[in-house]
Parts: structure tokens; C-alpha cells; sequence
């Protein structure tokens, strides 16, 4: 772990954000005990044994504490006050402090957003209080990030959906969302001040609702769908047989802003930056913003963020011309996003996300070195790209198997194939997006040119989708998946990677010759 510091450095604050949930410890005794870690490993620092050890603690209890106070709500919070006001219209004041959502609902439109609460009205008049909330208005509403309102609705705790394990509840808390107002068709909202939130986030949203009209405006709303998902991480209007296809083909992750649609992304910007007359330092630094720009415009998912930092951290070692370690580039990212919100930890996106990243980091390299380089099958380079590619795809998969069945009850063996001729449509349909989005900026005329090649990629890809999806036993589901069960899948790649560790045809020349004895 010399070469990778940052993984035992995650590897303990994740034990310490998992301790952090489970126990009830006020924050300040929490500080107490980091605080003292620390000390003490500063005071045995010639005892390198017992200094490290310190210093481990104090990781670790630094994951509780940050947990703790990531879910630690003060005193002034609407959630120890909503039971008082159950089946009861409240009126509150607040701040917007989300992107705008609408959409169409059986019984009409519905607008919601995320709202940072600051007065609620009592019978003793308007009380100071704080939390956010997630608003559901029953209704097309005329508001916008940053507006100050006032609305009256009815306050609940998130629901459960039934016979899942996905958790609607804690995917809200992550977010620290407790509560949601209902706002029905008829009920009271006032935009009492406007321009009242973030000035660089208002105009990164306003920046990403220009760049949806022009997808709306230019492709079918079906395609529009799919393109704000791939390039802007929206995948509120996927239609579900649409979504239903990718999953069941087990290449969902392509809806998704990921790893790959990150890289494709910083190799198309830094192609377009390499026209420009400037060093080649300079063309790195400028992708490297853009990144950054591109990750703040999706709305730092974990998925954006962990690749961003990596496509960030892999550009840093050509400015300083360093060889990055993989791992512990992965380490940084995660330990980044914990950092930020230590809640990811529990979050399906950010497991199968760094998952997925691990197994080919691990596996992609002892399974690939299986193939004797001097074959003359392999010296023809679209055989041992298709090789190279279905090895991936393997890995990967095999990474997020146990997540997708115990998250999604579903297994998805069409995946190894069906990632083999999916996938290379996106670099195809994210330049194509890209360009569509550039032109629609900044010359319209030609947006219709990118708009038609579009069309035609995205069609094809669907069909492709579609034809796996019909493949027998493409996919099946499972009715109960138990947590052991998951676990002991991992341990069992575990062990597999530890065979292979130091060397896989050494070691299976071994176990034949045990065998013959």
C-alpha cells in the first residue's frame, strides 16, 4: 500500500462513516476523541507503530464524526415539528434552491423542486426555522432558482415503495430531504423576491435549460430525452420501455454520466482546443476547466464527480509528467465525494460507479496478460480491439453483478455482448451531441445537419438494444436476494483475484502439478 496511501485512506473513513450511522454519540464527543487521535499520534511520533495507529483512529473517527454531523439536525429544523402539524395546512417561506422540474402527470402538470425553508407561520406569527424540503406543485408554476416564495401545502415524510430495496426515503435523506410539501392545484404560491440563491449556480442552470431547448427544439422528445440524460445527466423524461431495454440489456450505464462519457468528452474538447495557437501545457489546463465547468453543469453527481477527478488527475500527469497509480487515483476521487457528502457511501450510483472502475483497474490487466501477445490471431488489430473490448465489458459487469441483483433483482448475461456493439455508439452520439449543441449556440443553420445524423444514430442504437433484449434468457429476475449472499459473491472475487495476483499462468502451472501428484 506504499504506492497507495489514499486507498487505506478511504478504506478506513468508510469504516468510520458505517460506525458513524449506527451510533448516537453527540458530535462534540466525536471531535473530543478525533481531536485527541490526533495528539496523541503527534506525541509517540518516534514510536512509528504506535503513531500510525493513532493516526488511523483518528481517520476513522474523523468518517464518524462528519457522519454525525451530516445528519445532525439543530434545533430550529421544520422535521421536530412537522408531527404538530400532520393532515394540517402549513404556510412557509423559502428560497429555491434546486433546479426547476416539470413534468406531465396523469391529472395534469406537476412542478417540483428543493426548497431551503426560512419562516414558518404559527399561531404566534412568522417563526424563524431552517431544512430543506422537497415541493411538489400540482401544477405548471412560474418560478425559478433563486426565487424567494411563499406557499401553503400539506407536509409528509417521504413514502416507501413496497417489495423494493430501493429506499425513497434515503435516497431523499443523502440529500438531507426530510419532508415534502404538497402544493394542490388550487393552493397558494407567491414569488415574493427573485435572485436570492447562488449567482454561479443560477447561471449554470441557466446555461443547461438553454442547452435543453435547444435539444427539445431540434430532436424528438423521445431522442431529446435520451440526449439530456447522456449529456446533461437528466433522466427525468426517459420513457420506461426505453429505460426497461437498457436495463434489461445491462447497459443502463450509458443513460448515465459516467467514466466513459466523461473521457469521450475531454478527448473531443481537448481535439477542439488543439486548434487554437497555444502550448500544449495551456490546451491540457483549458480541457481540465471545461471538466470542471461540465461537472458543475450536471449537478456533481457522484458518477460525474469521481470521473472528473480522475479525468482531471490523469491530465495533471502529463502537465507534470508523473505516472499515475490507478487505485489511488480512484481513492482521491472517492475520498473527495465522502468529503462532500459522506451519505454517497450508502448511495447504489457511487458503489456500482467506483465498483465497476475497481474490477477493470484489478481484473482487465490479469485477464488480458491470459492471451499470448505473439499469437498471429492477435496481430490483427480489430480482433484484439474486440478481445481487449468484450474483456472490459466482462470485468465490468462481473464488478456491479452483485449491486444490480441485490439492488434491482435482476441479472442481465446479455451484458458481455450487448456492451460490445451499444457502447461504440456513444463516442458517435455524444461528438454528434456536442456539436449540435455548439451550433445550436452559436450558428442554428447548421444545427439541423448534426440534428439528422443524430436522429439516425440514436434510432439505430435503440434497435440494437432492442434485438439483445429479445435474445432468450437475455436477462432474468430473482425474487429475493439476500445481503450474505452478495457478500459472499465478492469474497469469492476476491479469492479469484488473489490467485491471479502474482502471476496466473505461474500459478495454474502449480496447481496442475499438485494435481498430477
Amino acid at each position: 500500500m506504499r504506492r497507495r496511501p489514499l486507498v487505506s485512506l478511504v478504506i478506513v473513513l468508510m469504516g468510520g462513516i458505517l460506525f458513524g450511522q449506527w451510533i448516537p454519540w453527540p458530535i462534540e464527543m466525536m471531535l473530543c476523541l478525533t481531536s485527541s487521535f490526533l495528539i496523541l499520534s503527534l506525541l509517540v511520533l518516534n514510536k512509528r507503530i504506535i503513531s500510525m495507529a493513532m493516526i488511523v483512529l483518528c481517520i476513522f473517527s474523523l468518517g464518524a464524526t462528519s457522519m454525525r454531523a451530516y445528519v445532525y439536525l439543530p434545533q430550529d429544523h421544520l422535521k421536530h415539528i412537522a408531527k404538530f402539524y400532520k393532515n394540517k395546512n402549513v404556510r412557509l417561506q423559502g428560497v429555491i434552491d434546486s433546479d426547476i422540474k416539470k413534468r406531465t402527470m396523469f391529472r395534469g402538470r406537476k412542478t417540483s423542486f428543493e426548497l431551503e425553508v426560512k419562516y414558518l407561520e404559527t399561531q404566534w406569527g412568522w417563526k424563524k426555522k431552517s431544512g430543506r424540503i422537497l415541493v411538489n406543485v400540482f401544477r405548471e408554476a412560474d418560478v425559478t432558482y433563486g426565487d424567494f416564495i411563499l406557499l401553503d401545502g400539506k407536509l409528509y415524510p417521504p413514502f416507501s415503495f413496497a417489495n423494493s430495496t430501493f429506499s425513497y426515503q434515503d435516497y431523499l435523506s443523502r440529500k438531507r430531504i426530510h419532508l415534502i410539501l404538497s402544493v394542490k392545484k388550487g393552493g397558494h404560491l407567491e414569488v415574493l423576491a427573485s435572485g436570492q440563491g447562488s449567482f454561479w449556480v443560477g447561471q449554470s442552470l441557466k446555461i443547461k435549460n438553454r442547452l435543453r431547448k435547444i435539444l427539445d427544439d431540434t430532436l424528438s422528445k423521445n431522442e431529446a430525452a435520451l440526449m439530456k440524460a447522456i449529456l446533461l445527466g437528466d433522466r427525468t423524461d426517459i420513457p420506461q420501455p426505453i429505460n426497461d431495454l437498457f436495463i434489461h440489456t445491462g447497459t443502463a450505464h450509458i443513460l448515465a454520466i459516467s467514466g466513459q462519457n466523461i473521457a469521450i468528452i475531454a478527448a473531443l474538447i481537448f481535439l477542439l482546443i488543439k486548434i487554437i495557437p497555444i502550448g500544449r501545457i495551456s490546451q491540457y489546463f483549458f480541457t481540465i476547466l471545461f471538466l470542471i465547468f461540465y461537472a458543475f453543469l450536471t449537478g456533481g453527481q457522484p458518477s460525474v464527480v469521481r470521473a472528473t477527478i480522475m479525468a482531471i488527475v490523469f491530465l495533471l500527469s502529463f502537465i507534470l509528467e508523473r505516472q499515475t497509480e490507478p487505485l489511488n487515483t480512484l481513492a482521491l476521487a472517492a475520498l473527495l465525494i465522502l468529503i462532500i457528502n459522506p451519505m454517497n457511501l450508502f448511495d447504489v450510483g457511487f458503489q456500482m460507479s467506483f465498483t465497476s472502475v475497481i474490477a477493470i483497474i484489478i481484473f482487465y490487466p490479469k485477464i488480458i496478460n491470459l492471451f499470448p501477445q505473439e499469437s498471429p490471431l492477435l496481430l490483427c488489430k480489430p480482433i484484439w480491439w474486440l478481445i481487449q473490448s468484450f474483456v472490459v465489458s466482462m470485468v465490468a459487469w462481473l464488478g456491479v453483478a452483485g449491486f444490480i441483483a441485490y439492488y434491482f433483482h435482476i441479472v442481465t448475461p446479455i451484458a458481455l455482448l450487448a456492451n460490445l456493439f451499444i457502447v461504440p455508439f456513444m463516442g458517435i452520439i455524444m461528438g454528434l451531441g456536442l456539436g449540435l449543441l455548439m451550433m445550436g449556440i452559436g450558428m442554428p443553420v447548421f444545427s439541423l445537419l448534426f440534428a439528422t445524423c443524430l436522429k439516425v444514430m440514436i434510432n439505430a442504437m435503440i434497435m440494437c438494444a432492442y434485438l439483445f433484449d429479445r435474445f432468450p434468457w437475455a436477462y432474468f429476475y430473482l425474487t429475493d436476494v439476500k445481503v450474505w449472499s452478495i457478500v459472499g459473491y465478492y469474497l469469492v472475487m476476491g479469492m479469484v483475484f488473489l490467485l491471479f495476483a502474482n502471476g496466473p499462468r505461474i500459478r495454474l502451472r502449480k496447481l496442475k502439478q499438485i494435481s498430477e501428484i
